[in-house]
């Protein structure tokens, strides 16, 4: 589902080794007819299980902190919509060109959404969850090992 800023939903297929690139989208309609959408018109793109009609998500805030390891991040679209999202926590999987997150309502049927870039006004770290950081409790030398 690619969802632009002019409020129009196109529901398709897009070429999963490159869904999206400097240029645009091309989509794979339901009607076997071949779109180019540039860049600069595409809000998101959504990962669905089955088409969805109307908006992709109910939430677009976490109620309680995320459990899904990773960034937990706000993005604001240059139309001023809000979304909460998580995202991998590793530089190598940031694309130049787009966002892969997950959003905070996957019962809706969305897996994973592409945001590009250029559709971005802002962009925030809210937290990490699940830091390999935290450390474990050591035990003391003079504990007893039950299993020495």
């Amino acid at each position: 589902m690619v969802y632009r800023f002019d409020r129009q939903v196109l529901a398709g297929f897009l070429d999963s080794a490159s869904p999206l690139d400097a240029s645009g989208v091309q989509l794979l309609n339901r009607d076997g007819v071949v779109q180019n959408i540039p860049i600069n018109q595409v809000k998101l793109i959504c990962f669905v299980r089955d088409w969805i009609e109307g908006p992709a998500w109910l939430r677009n805030q976490y109620a309680v902190r995320p459990r899904q390891q990773g960034l937990w991040v706000r993005v604001r679209f240059s139309d001023g919509e809000l979304l909460e999202a998580t995202m991998q926590n590793n530089l190598a999987a940031f694309d130049p060109v787009a966002l892969a997150l997950s959003p905070p309502d996957v019962a809706s049927g969305v897996q994973r959404v592409l945001v590009p870039r250029q559709a971005l006004e802002s962009f925030e770290i809210l937290g990490v969850v699940g830091s390999p950081l935290k450390r474990t409790a050591k035990t003391s030398p003079n504990q007893l090992s039950i299993f020495d």
